[in-house]
């Protein structure tokens, strides 16, 4: 293993983890209100064309790095859509 490969299993690593104190904030908070779901809906679609584009040119190690990426904005859009969609009404 060279060295590019590991910076980018670790850049894979890094870019995983980087939304896991969201994930969780978001988790027990269940607030969502401030957050874009069309930069997390960007991001995904990144990440999706970014996968097909490696995986069209066989860089299995780069695939395989963004796989947390991919389920961290994945769980991060459904609790955008699960929290924002529970508004509850007032009663007088």
């Amino acid at each position: 293993m060279n060295i590019g490969t590991i910076l980018i299993c670790m850049a894979g690593i890094l870019w995983g983890i980087e939304l896991i104190p969201q994930l969780l904030k978001t988790y027990k908070t269940k607030k969502v209100d401030d957050i874009s779901i069309l930069f997390f809906s960007i991001c995904l679609l990144a990440y999706i064309l970014y996968g097909i584009g490696n995986f069209m040119l066989e860089n299995w190690i780069i695939i395989v790095a963004h796989i947390p990426s991919f389920i961290c904005l994945s769980i991060m859009l459904g609790f955008l859509f699960k929290y924002r969609s529970k508004k509850t009404t007032k009663r007088s």
